[in-house]
């Protein structure tokens, strides 16, 4: 590959920082299993007058890698029961969820769910059963800015904060009924994961389509507990995390990490009301006490290419077998007959380019996945890449979208394409 076309990243990534879509990231590519670019650049946080010495974001500074979660823990899992004949695809949720067969949810299949094809909505606010309804007057959110609504969560979306949580739900410490934690000082109480499920439980399907769905991975986390008898963090670290040697890699990372090496997610002045550094962004993870399917995990670049470059090995990685082939080729190859979707990844828009989340020069044969806070892996097994970029674009703010409105992460793909045309 040609290095003096992949010198062109490090222009974007500054070009990224200096328009403000996110204060630092991490960039780290692979070719043949041999690491041809792993940089990190800027800092943790904006530099401000009040913050001038930001810590500079180093290879070892573990990300929320937020929605990506999905394929580098949930779907690992998921291919490890299915490998050893302890789940199918084809099975019902229902038959290894009894909580389900009473519901409209009894005949949806684990085949549906990966592919995002479930009927289930694409979120559910689970925080807001948690908030007491008579603790503020008006609405939670609005359109606009007013003297209730004073913090801002998207563009045109506007929240109280003066709220609280129902009695008797949260502690400021841990005791042993409040055991989930979703920050510094909040603990919920273990009870709340009930009502978690039952929301889901309770939640109307939609109509039969392709529908990104966060939702549907908070089931699968709930399978392979059930199958395993292992807590999902547990399970991943057994199988996967500790054997490959990731010591950077896991849930709630303030238990295997000092905090100053977590990059800071973002501000939550509406919920948690602090800085999320070492707790998960995503508001459903967090209430599910930071160990969900759908969202969570905190990682490097090095180490999550390490996972990809697993799989794209087929199941290898230093000598030690992880997964078959067969499965390995049956979760990446496979596409949805109805969407670019792959059984759990995400994969290039072939049909039309302005809705992929890949870059246009992308094969069509490269799988992988994306996350809110600004992350993303693409593996290429045509060309033997695999490609992984972690930043945290939403610190301070939720509704910074420069990451994709400059198409930082595609335009990084599309210069390492070059370089490989070239050195070709």
């Amino acid at each position: 590959m040609s290095t003096r076309l992949l010198a062109r990243i490090d222009a974007i990534v500054e070009e990224g920082i200096r328009e403000g879509a996110y204060p630092g990231c991490q960039v780290v590519i692979l070719k043949g299993g041999k690491e041809i670019y792993n940089k990190a650049f800027g800092t943790h946080t904006w530099a401000t007058a009040k913050n001038k010495n930001a810590v500079p974001v180093k290879p070892t500074d573990a990300y929320d890698i937020a929605s990506l979660t999905k394929t580098t823990a949930t779907l690992l899992a998921v291919m490890k029961l299915y490998d050893v004949g302890r789940l199918s695809l084809a099975y019902r949720l229902s038959y290894y969820l009894p909580f389900l067969l009473t519901t409209d949810k009894r005949d949806i299949t684990v085949r549906e769910v990966l592919f995002h094809q479930s009927s289930l909505p694409s979120t559910l606010f689970f925080y807001q059963d948690a908030i007491d309804k008579e603790s503020y007057t008006g609405t939670l959110f609005k359109g606009r800015l007013d003297k209730e609504h004073s913090v801002r969560l998207g563009l045109q979306t506007w929240a109280n904060p003066n709220f609280r949580f129902r009695q008797g739900l949260t502690s400021k410490v841990r005791t042993g009924e409040y055991t989930l934690q979703v920050s510094d000082s909040l603990w919920l109480n273990r009870s709340f994961k009930k009502e978690y499920l039952q929301k889901i439980a309770d939640a109307p399907l939609r109509d039969k389509r392709y529908r990104y769905s966060c939702v549907g991975f908070i089931p699968l986390q709930q399978l392979v507990e059930a199958r395993t008898g292992m807590s999902l963090d547990e399970f991943l670290a057994k199988e996967f995390y500790t054997p490959m040697g990731l010591k950077r890699t896991g849930y709630l990372p303030l238990r295997f990490l000092p905090k100053d090496e977590v990059v800071p997610s973002s501000v939550d002045a509406f919920l948690r009301k602090t800085t999320l550094q070492g707790f998960v962004h995503d508001e459903s993870a967090a209430f599910h006490g930071g160990v969900s399917g759908n969202a969570g995990l905190f990682s490097t670049a090095e180490e999550v290419v390490r996972i990809y470059q697993m799989l794209l090995n087929g199941g290898e990685l230093d000598g030690k077998r992880y997964l078959s082939k067969e499965t390995c080729r049956l979760f990446t190859t496979t596409v949805s007959k109805i969407s670019r979707r792959g059984l759990g990844f995400d994969r290039p828009d072939v049909q039309n380019s302005q809705k992929s989340p890949c870059a246009s020069s992308a094969p069509a044969s490269v799988y992988g996945h994306t996350g809110f806070t600004g992350t993303c892996t693409w593996v290429d097994p045509e060309n033997d890449l695999v490609y992984v970029f972690l930043s945290n674009r939403i610190y301070p703010d939720v509704w910074n979208t420069k990451l994709q409105k400059l198409s930082i992460r595609e335009r990084i793909q599309d210069a390492m394409y070059q370089a490989l045309l070239k050195g070709k």
